[in-house]
């Protein structure tokens, strides 16, 4: 892994000859592989508030969702709606260079997006674009949850 570093003043810490310290990205990994959070304590959070790389726009009648997916082949993307959660995919077109051993990796593999729509939608009629890099995913709302004006009639 790529690191920038830089010295600062290091104070002397006092040990004992029997114990032995780990590098403190052993001790993040293992807190990270051991530790739990109940589902509740997660609810909230995720899709319905969005994550890098996704838009989610409301009008009087639909829903638009905007989701960034960089280098994937357009052939392998699919979209679903399952109980009003919006579910996207796709593959990378994108392939490590022969012999290479990676570093990091931030594109490539599999993409897939989770987006629970605030109401209930018509999935029949969704519409998807893909264009630059962006896949661009139109539903409308059901029409029972859709505004509707009241026509006044002066007596």
């Amino acid at each position: 892994m790529a690191r920038n570093t830089k010295q600062q003043n290091t104070a002397v810490v006092a040990r004992r000859p029997e114990e032995r310290y780990l590098p403190l990205s052993q001790v993040i990994d293992r807190l990270f592989q051991e530790s739990f959070l109940p589902q509740s304590m997660l609810d909230g959070f995720g899709p319905r508030f969005g994550s890098d790389g996704t838009n989610l726009w409301e009008t009087g009648d639909r829903y638009i969702v905007q989701l960034a997916m960089p280098g994937v082949n357009p052939g392998s993307i699919s979209c679903r709606i399952e109980q009003n959660v919006l579910i996207c995919t796709g593959e990378s077109a994108l392939q490590p260079p022969k012999d290479a051993t990676p570093i990091w990796e931030a594109l490539g593999g599999n993409v897939e997006h989770r987006i629970e729509l605030p109401t209930e939608v018509d999935p029949g009629k969704a519409e998807a674009t893909y264009e630059h890099g962006v896949l661009t995913v139109t539903v409308p709302k059901a029409a029972h949850v859709r505004a509707h004006s009241i026509k006044v009639t002066a007596k």
